[in-house]
């Protein structure tokens, strides 16, 4: 039986090509878990995100700036929702978005698909380091567009501690139990594509 040994550890991982590359929100999709009453899960996610992605020659030089708005939270109960959003918690008022800006990406693993990406997460007023573990999902044209628009997919994962940012538990339970658990698990799927979506983001309604 022969086995297929891989590409040679100098392959270059697939990757957008260099240049600017802009998150796709309308197919992204930023994903929290968070443990409620001690015992279930709780998962929402943020709708309305934006940003680029600076692709290096070197691919482990390239940086991600990407900014989320905290009230485009959804969890699908309403007045779950405007809890989540209010001074108790994220108040979004007073923090309207969050942002995160990779400082560092390695490689991870042994598949030359999967990396590691450092950064610094700002949410709530507070700014704290956080390390996501990626990988290369595939490239595809656009749609719409296939000759003008192409794009790659992500996908990563991590955690952050709410109490790190300053945002505390709602009150304990009966059983000792927080209502909100400290730790919350992040899951992203993310579009890049080389325009900026903006305009077209506009146009189908997106932005309020």
């Amino acid at each position: 039986m022969v086995h297929d040994a891989g590409p040679p550890p100098d392959a270059r991982p697939p990757q957008p090509e260099p240049g600017t590359w802009y998150v796709d929100p309308a197919h992204s999709c930023i994903i929290f878990v968070a443990r409620y009453l001690g015992f279930g899960r709780v998962q929402g996610t943020f709708g309305d995100s934006w940003g680029t992605v600076a692709v290096a020659e070197d691919p482990l030089a390239s940086k991600v700036d990407v900014t989320v708005r905290t009230a485009s939270l959804n969890t699908g109960v309403q007045a779950r929702d405007a809890h989540l959003r209010s001074p108790d918690l994220l108040d979004t008022d007073a923090h309207p978005e969050m942002r995160f800006t990779s400082t560092a990406l390695e490689p991870r693993g042994r598949g030359r698909n999967a990396f590691r990406m450092y950064g610094d997460l700002t949410l709530h007023g507070t700014t704290r380091p956080l390390e996501l573990d990626c990988q290369w999902g595939g490239e595809a044209p656009d749609l719409q567009d296939p000759e003008g628009i192409h794009a790659h997919f992500f996908a990563a994962n991590g955690s952050i501690t709410l109490s790190d940012f300053g945002i505390a538990d709602v009150g304990p339970t009966a059983w000792g139990a927080r209502v909100i658990g400290d730790t919350v698990d992040i899951v992203l799927e993310v579009r890049v594509q080389n325009a900026d979506p903006t305009e077209w983001l506009r146009q189908i309604g997106h932005f309020a």
